[in-house]
C-alpha cells in the first residue's frame, strides 16, 4: 500500500453546489469542514481512499502552513483560477520519512512538510483529534502533477463506517487516469517512474499505466481518451496540460448506481462494461467513470 492511490484533489470553485452534484450521484458525503490553510473541503470515504473536493474558503488563510516555497492554498487558488480539475493527487504512506527519503534518492523534488489535525467529536460525544502529514512532491512542467505523500496518523478517525457506506454501491478506485500528448508522456512516465519505481510501470495499447499498489495510473492521448471514454469533451483539459481528467470508481451494483444517474439527469453511455460520465462543467472538471468491483 505504501505510495498507493488515496486520494485525488478535485479543486471547483463553488464547493456546495460540487458537493451536492456528488451527493446526487448517489455518494454519502460528510459534512464541509476547512483546512487550515483556507481551503474548504467535502468528503467521500472509502476504505483506505477518499475523493475529496476542494474549494477556496478563507482567502485570508492561503499563505498559511507553508512547506518551504509551496503554499497549499495559493496552489490551489492558482490552479482554480484558469480551471476546476485535479491538481494534486495524495499518495497513501505509512511512513512520509521513510518515502521522502526514497523519493528524494530516486531524484524527486520535495517542498517541504506540513503537519496538521482538525478537531472531530467522536460518535459518543468524545472529543478527539486527526493527525496528518504531508510532504510535498512537484515536478517541473508537470504542474498539475504534484503529489503528496499523505500519512493519516488516526485513519479511526476519518474512516466512519456509516460515511462509507455509499448508496450508489461505491467502493473506490480502481484507476485515475492522466491525458497526456504523445509528446510529454516520457515526462510524464519518468516522474511516476520516480514516484512508484521503474517496474511498476508498463505499457499499454493506448499509452502506459502504473500499478500503484492501490489502483492504477493510466496514461494517453485525446485518442486513447476517446477509445476508453467515448468522445471527449471540449472542456476537459483544454489548456493540454498533462492533468488528471478521469477517476475510474468501482462499484458492487451497477444498477443501484443506474438509478441516480436517471433520477440527476446525468449525462452518460457505456463503454464496453464501463459507464461513463461526461459533464465535466457538473463534476468539477474531470470525467467520473463506473466500473463493477470484482
Amino acid at each position: 500500500m505504501t505510495l498507493g492511490l488515496d486520494h485525488p484533489l478535485v479543486c471547483v470553485r463553488d464547493l456546495d453546489a460540487a458537493r451536492a452534484t456528488y451527493q446526487s450521484l448517489g455518494f454519502a458525503m460528510k459534512p464541509p469542514g476547512m483546512h487550515p490553510w483556507g481551503t474548504s473541503t467535502a468528503l467521500v470515504i472509502f476504505r483506505r481512499q477518499l475523493l475529496e473536493l476542494v474549494g477556496i474558503g478563507d482567502a485570508s488563510l492561503l499563505d498559511g502552513y507553508p512547506a518551504g516555497n509551496f503554499r497549499f492554498g495559493r496552489h490551489v487558488q492558482t490552479h482554480l483560477a484558469q480551471r476546476e480539475g485535479v491538481p494534486l493527487t495524495a499518495l497513501c504512506s505509512e511512513d512520509t520519512d521513510r518515502d521522502a527519503a526514497a523519493l528524494i534518492a530516486r531524484g524527486a523534488h520535495c517542498e517541504g512538510r506540513i503537519d496538521f489535525g482538525r478537531d472531530v467529536v467522536r460518535a459518543d460525544g468524545t472529543p478527539d483529534r486527526t493527525a496528518t502529514t504531508l510532504q510535498i512532491f512537484t515536478r517541473p512542467g508537470l504542474e498539475r502533477l504534484g503529489i503528496l505523500a499523505c500519512q493519516q496518523h488516526r485513519r479511526d478517525l476519518i474512516e466512519f463506517p456509516e460515511w462509507m457506506d455509499h448508496p450508489n454501491g461505491a467502493m473506490g478506485f480502481a484507476s485515475a487516469t492522466i491525458l497526456a500528448a504523445r509528446r510529454d508522456q516520457p515526462g510524464v512516465r519518468d516522474w511516476l517512474a520516480v514516484l512508484h519505481g521503474a517496474d511498476a510501470v508498463y505499457d499499454t495499447d493506448r499509452g502506459f499505466a502504473v500499478d500503484t499498489g492501490s489502483g492504477l495510473w493510466r496514461v494517453t492521448d485525446r485518442a486513447g481518451a476517446a477509445a476508453l471514454f467515448g468522445p471527449v469533451p471540449e472542456g476537459l483539459a483544454p489548456d493540454g496540460a498533462p492533468s488528471v481528467v478521469s477517476l475510474d470508481i468501482k462499484t458492487r451494483d451497477m444498477a443501484l448506481l443506474k438509478s441516480y444517474l436517471a433520477t440527476g439527469d446525468f449525462t452518460h453511455h457505456q463503454i464496453g462494461d464501463t459507464l461513463v460520465l461526461t459533464e465535466v462543467d457538473r463534476l468539477g472538471g474531470i470525467l467520473l467513470t463506473f466500473c463493477r468491483a470484482h
